[in-house]
């Protein structure tokens, strides 16, 4: 019988998610400790119930930026959970949490005036777009 080493993650936001998820891809036995009712921190997912159909409704991030990387490698290895243990891929492979992001081209900034302003989202290439 091999034993694994035992951590305990204290936090289940996704700072503890993360390292737990790390921790139990290389072979520990990972217990995660949240002082909530729930894991996600500011980045769960809570139900919305005045749907005719059940909704998720997002609390914490809304983008990655490209400079994210890690969090979309670490949401690649992570299965879809939903629709009865998840959803697989048009090649068929199995569906990660990472297939719900789409990709965009602007945002919308809210400024605490209630002003709002429009940004690319997209790297500017050429000093024209550097600049405007």
């Amino acid at each position: 019988m091999h034993d694994s080493p035992s951590v305990a993650v204290l936090g289940g936001g996704i700072g503890g998610l993360t390292a737990a998820h790390e921790l139990a891809e290389r072979g520990f036995d990972v217990t995660v400790y949240e002082a909530n009712d729930r894991v996600g921190g500011k980045a769960r997912s809570v139900p919305v119930d005045d749907s005719d159909r059940p909704l998720m409704g997002e609390h914490g991030f809304r983008f990655f930026p490209a400079y994210y990387r890690n969090v979309v490698d670490t949401m690649e290895r992570i299965p879809d959970g939903h629709a009865g243990g998840g959803r697989a891929r048009s090649d068929g492979a199995p569906g990660s949490v990472a297939d719900h992001l789409v990709p965009t081209s602007e945002t919308l900034l809210a400024g605490d005036d209630g002003t709002a302003v429009r940004a690319s989202t997209e790297r500017p290439e050429t000093p024209r777009e550097w600049l405007s």
